[in-house]
């Protein structure tokens, strides 16, 4: 206690010394409040902005953490993919995929259901089913999650996987024939 009021006294004097400003032999301005040379101009500071401390706010009612847990207990959601179905393959005709998705419960107000193919955001939405366009070819993981208003995770679907075969074209150049 006694190390703080002794701060707060240097920190006062600090605060109200002089400052001057000098200029060195190569120009430079400095700003002291110990100036060295006669030349060094007495600069007048503004007064310091203050802003009053707030006045303490009422501390919000604490909520018993039991009663949180049933919170997110009864929020949570059970999420499965029906379609597509896991380790399908999607034909070389079939440009784009439908996904669509079962919930044990309707969806809240404010809260979403976020479709992510490979980790990537697909879409944030409320329905329960989206298409996605063109998806190149290959094996993607599909996923998709319920959150809240927050942000915060209300379930997730297990992972399915999708197999996309598209067409490899080739376009090999023709060799020309060569005069003999």
């Amino acid at each position: 206690m006694r190390s703080l009021f002794l701060m707060l006294v240097l920190l006062a004097q600090v605060v109200a010394a002089d400052v001057y400003k000098t200029v060195d032999k190569d120009g430079k301005i400095k700003y002291t409040d110990n100036p060295k040379t006669e030349k060094a101009e007495k600069i007048e500071l503004r007064e310091l902005n203050t802003v009053p401390a707030a006045q303490p706010q009422a501390l919000p009612q604490s909520v018993p953490v039991d009663s949180i847990n049933t919170q997110q207990a009864a929020l949570s959601y059970q999420i499965n993919i029906i379609s597509p179905r896991s380790n399908v393959t999607i034909p070389v005709g079939q440009r784009d995929l439908a996904i669509a998705i079962s919930l044990n419960a309707e969806l809240q107000q404010g809260h979403l259901l976020v479709y992510f193919m490979n980790g990537e955001l697909l879409e944030e939405t409320t329905m329960n089913n989206i298409i996605v366009k063109d998806v190149p070819r290959g094996t993607h993981t599909l996923v998709v999650e319920a959150i809240d208003a927050n942000g915060r995770s209300l379930g997730t679907s297990p992972p399915v996987i999708v197999n996309i075969i598209r067409p490899n074209i080739h376009n090999n150049a023709l060799s020309k024939p060569t005069p003999k």
